[in-house]
């Protein structure tokens, strides 16, 4: 019960912040209290330009604290500030959820979702299957409200989303219950960032003080980093872990002591970009040289543009890399397959694919980027011609950038900002005698 009454203050408290004078700035934020993604670079545009006033909302002390050193207005979600800008700023600018900024207070804003990923798995009321299931999918009436209550911020519809090409609009107007009206076309600010400033990329070189004749990119999307297993389905030992009845299922993937042999013959960089859950296993790949985890750096793209090779099973991050016309790899080891667990609607990392995603140039049965084990992984980077894209494959990988990225895309802070004009201009006109 106490449960229930806290849930529809929450309502309560947000409907009624629909009736708060809200001025001409943007309060920002990412998940997980983070300072990344789309609303990062939108947010350092804006430092940079003062078109608009940003603010800057966490509830990490070390995030706000980095920003003031840099001369940036930050606050604390929960500050007297904090709150203040919340229930006063005119627009919201988030890459996930209105909780990346305030989810109690946005009813009277301006919502926009920068969403941070370009959907390969089903994603919001488009998920049919998984532990995700019963926030998103209701049977009756009953459970949509009580899903609405108690999934307050995951069932607030943005106002506006942006959208790179006329597929990406069909598959978030399904997913986030949106008109064609309140997509915008238009590409991400991080993608777009660096474009625009050049000069602020950043080089592996002047990072690790030695200039490697190729960088390499692994980005995995598994969320279980280890399975019980037994010795009659899999003979197999483990490096990383010492429980002999579990193993690590990186290790199941890669042989880290012969890649990091030939990564050092070569002179080539592996670079290790996991979730954020496994951050506990950046100290045992560090260990081997030329093998180093970037996991907690949350950014690539300063960098994005040194990358010679993307190696995932299924990150749309390759989505990003097609941009730069980056090679691609997908490594599903066939041994990992046999390890993972069978479907069941417990496990998050079973979220059904979008059906489109089996068609996609690439994506689908193309065994020229596709590998199963290491020793297949191996040869492919002992071979010049991983690292570049042939002529037979060129097209294909037009396609797939066609299909995400549309060439009439607009840079993402012109659109923006063309908005917050118009809408602006609209509210001054309102209030002429």
């Amino acid at each position: 019960m106490t449960n229930l009454m806290l849930m529809m203050l929450r309502k309560i408290i947000y409907y009624s912040s629909a009736f708060s004078p809200r001025s001409e700035k943007a309060v920002m934020g990412s998940y997980e209290n983070q300072f990344s993604d789309n609303a990062k670079y939108l947010y350092i545009h804006w430092q940079q330009t003062q078109f608009i006033r940003a603010i800057w909302i966490s509830g990490n002390p070390e995030v706000i604290a980095a920003l003031h050193k840099r001369g940036f207005e930050a606050y604390h979600r929960r500050s007297f500030l904090g709150l203040f800008h919340c229930l006063t700023a005119k627009y919201y600018f988030y890459n996930s959820y209105i909780g990346d900024i305030n989810q109690n207070l946005a009813k009277g804003a301006i919502k926009v979702n920068l969403w941070h990923g370009s959907p390969l798995k089903k994603i919001e009321f488009d998920i049919t299957s998984g532990p995700l299931t019963h926030t998103f999918q209701a049977s009756n009436s009953i459970n949509k409200l009580t899903n609405s209550l108690r999934y307050h911020q995951q069932h607030i519809k943005p106002d506006i989303m942006l959208s790179p090409s006329p597929m990406m609009d069909k598959l978030f107007m399904s997913a986030f219950r949106l008109s064609d009206k309140q997509m915008l076309r238009s590409g991400n600010p991080r993608t777009d960032y660096h474009k625009r400033y050049p000069e602020q990329k950043l080089s592996f070189t002047n990072l690790f003080n030695h200039h490697f004749d190729k960088v390499i990119m692994y980005a995995p999307t598994w969320k279980l980093q280890t399975t019980k297993y037994h010795q009659t389905n899999l003979q197999a030992k483990s490096h990383l872990t010492e429980d002999k009845n579990e193993i690590n299922l990186y290790d199941v993937a890669f042989n880290w002591k012969v890649l990091s042999e030939h990564l050092t013959i070569n002179n080539q960089l592996f670079l290790i970009r996991l979730d954020a859950n496994e951050a506990q296993l950046k100290s045992e790949f560090n260990q081997y040289p030329n093998i180093v985890d970037i996991s907690q750096c949350q950014d690539i793209y300063p960098n994005m543009h040194e990358v010679d090779l993307l190696i995932t099973d299924q990150s749309s991050l390759c989505i990003d890399f097609l941009l730069n016309q980056t090679p691609t790899l997908f490594y599903i080891p066939s041994d990992i397959e046999k390890l993972m667990p069978k479907k069941e609607s417990s496990q998050e990392s079973y979220t059904d694919n979008y059906d489109y995603v089996d068609t996609l140039p690439l994506y689908g049965n193309d065994k020229a980027v596709k590998v199963s084990s290491f020793e297949a992984l191996l040869m492919k980077l002992e071979s010049d011609e991983s690292f570049y894209i042939s002529a037979k494959l060129s097209q294909k990988y037009k396609q797939l950038c066609n299909l995400f990225w549309s060439e009439y895309a607009c840079d993402a802070f012109d659109v923006i900002e063309k908005q917050i004009i118009k809408r602006t201009d609209k509210t001054y006109r309102h209030h002429l005698p």
